[in-house]
């Protein structure tokens, strides 16, 4: 089945996937996030699970495929 474009704009990125697609790592997310770089995530599951909405990140001038 394929996404449509709203469904694929509101996937969630998982701080994993965001660190990878950056190429940074968990603590320059934590960082980013601390100094506003980043914007809120959508989910919080736990302190180590994060997630943004691809809308929001884009939304935060954050390009991802």
């Amino acid at each position: 089945m394929k996404m449509t474009s709203i469904e694929s704009e509101d996937r969630i990125v998982w701080r994993a996937d965001l660190c990878r697609q950056l190429n940074v790592s968990k603590e320059t997310i934590r960082r980013w996030l601390k100094a506003g770089h980043l914007p809120p995530p959508d989910i919080s599951l736990s302190r180590r699970t994060l997630g943004w909405r691809l809308s929001t990140l884009r939304r935060a001038g954050i390009n991802l495929p």
